[in-house]
């Protein structure tokens, strides 16, 4: 049963109020998962591991999600005010909200890496062709997720268990080395930063 929806208007970039279209939700949160090889990604048990077993299909997966942002955005009387429509901004929050709140996190870091992707191409800051297919640097994250299994961070109990047990300094001091590299990296790809021998 679709939920009830009484948002009827949404306030675009350009402030211009266009008609609320619930199935561009659906159809973001979709294309996101898809985008990373289906929902299935994030299952975890004794998280969403219900949700995998109510809904039989990415399809369905999206329309539960996609109903949980809609029944957010009509939780704010402001939105029901023809005057006061959520913005696309709020809209894109409650998307991720709804999708990191059910543990769909890869899912939801392929959406965010949608949405600034577009952001910095409507700023002129990245050209479509630096933009891409949808913005989520698969292999980065591959590499980021493996360092985490070295580590024994890459989830929730691990992460728990190095702070536990005292080792989440070492964790931290190695994520810091990483990080300093990762800028001596940037910084020798600089335009205008020459090499010398």
């Amino acid at each position: 049963m679709p939920v009830e929806n009484r948002i009827v208007k949404v306030q675009k970039r350009n402030r211009a109020l266009v008609r609320f279209d619930p199935d561009r939700i659906w159809k973001a949160m979709l294309r996101a998962a898809e985008s990373i090889g289906g929902f299935q990604q994030d299952f975890l048990p004794g998280v969403n591991d219900r949700i995998f077993s109510a809904h039989d299909s990415d399809e369905a997966i999206a329309t539960f999600l996609a109903d949980t942002a809609i029944v957010c955005l009509n939780s704010d009387p402001h939105h029901l005010i023809s005057n006061f429509p959520p913005t696309i901004e709020t809209i894109q929050d409650a998307v991720l909200r709804a999708l990191r709140s059910y543990g769909f996190q890869k899912t939801a870091d392929a959406y965010e890496c949608y949405r600034w992707g577009r952001h910095w191409l409507r700023e002129g800051a990245i050209t479509p062709a630096q933009f891409g297919n949808n913005g989520f640097p698969r292999e980065r994250m591959a590499q980021i997720l493996e360092w985490n299994r070295q580590h024994g961070v890459d989830t929730v109990a691990g992460l728990n268990e190095e702070v536990r047990s005292g080792k989440i300094q070492d964790v931290i001091g190695a994520s810091l080395a990483v990080y300093e590299s990762s800028l001596d990296v940037a910084a020798g790809k600089s335009p205008g930063t020459s090499e010398r021998g």
